[in-house]
């Protein structure tokens, strides 16, 4: 089945403000009246708030088979009024319009996705620079958990806490495969490399592309971040960590799937599906 492209690609709505930004901090669990103005406490604070209310999700593709745009008006839409997700494009999309729409200074950039495999593979993640006083910090919100909730100081040698968990910034000679490397050191000291990226600023328009690949997968994958550790959908599991100890409940049909949706992650979602997960069920 072709996706359906509900959404038009017009290249001058790329660079909007998003549509209401009082609106978008409530969102994410912000004071709209609040002071966010640019320092790295306050960009520590918007990633959090995003990374734990906002999911990341695969829904458009594997299920509804839905065009995903990430111009900032449709993903106010999609992301505010229908409090869904979206996978890195449309989250860390999103985080950019809001933090600039704040007063940031952003630039989008793209990525070679690693974790942990020597192997490089195409272009296929987007992530964000913000500027603060002359320091560049690497901001990365679209996985929902798993990566640095907070922001990675790119010109800091060393190794870096970030909410308790322990990241590095390895500068490569040449930039064969890209610029510089997030790396994420285990308790046990080993480290893994995350994803590489490029620092040459991209334009909204080289993701275009990329956006359309990503969205071929057919994986349904939902995630977010909680108090005590997080909530997963994964094909046709449902998953619970809650202080280290994971519950898991076997997904049996979309009735079972719309309630967990609504009820656990608070999304308002369609009803009709088309994934091949289970035969359709339209009178639901």
């Amino acid at each position: 089945m072709q996706l359906d492209r509900g959404y038009r690609i017009g290249f001058p709505e790329y660079f909007k403000p998003l549509p209401d930004l009082g609106m978008a901090l409530e969102r994410i669990g912000l004071d709209p009246d609040g002071d966010y103005s640019p320092s790295k406490e306050n960009l520590q604070k918007i990633m959090l708030a995003l990374i734990m209310t906002v999911p990341y999700e695969t829904l458009d593709s594997c299920d509804y088979k839905r065009f995903v745009d990430f111009a900032p008006e449709h993903l106010f839409e999609k992301i505010v009024l229908y409090r869904r997700g979206g996978y890195c494009y449309e989250i860390n999309g999103f985080f950019m319009s809001l933090v600039q729409d704040l007063g940031y200074e952003c630039t989008p950039l793209s990525g070679r996705l690693l974790f942990g495999n020597p192997v490089y593979g195409p272009m296929g993640h987007r992530t964000t620079i913000v500027t603060i006083d002359g320091r560049r910090y690497l901001c990365d919100v679209g996985y929902g958990a798993g990566c640095a909730e907070g922001p990675v100081d790119i010109d800091e040698p060393g190794i870096q806490d970030i909410l308790g968990y322990q990241f590095s910034i390895r500068h490569h000679e040449g930039g064969d495969f890209g610029d510089i490397t997030l790396v994420k050191h285990a308790a046990d000291g080993t480290e893994s490399d995350f994803y590489t990226v490029y620092l040459r600023p991209h334009t909204l328009l080289e993701f275009v592309a990329s956006n359309e690949r990503a969205q071929q997968s057919d994986r349904r994958v939902v995630r977010l971040r909680t108090e005590t550790g997080s909530i997963v959908v994964d094909g046709t599991t449902f998953r619970r960590k809650v202080n280290g100890e994971v519950f898991e409940e076997e997904i049996t049909s979309y009735p079972q799937l719309y309630k967990i949706l609504t009820e656990e992650f608070n999304m308002i979602v369609p009803r009709m599906s088309f994934s091949k997960s289970w035969p359709r069920e339209i009178a639901w």
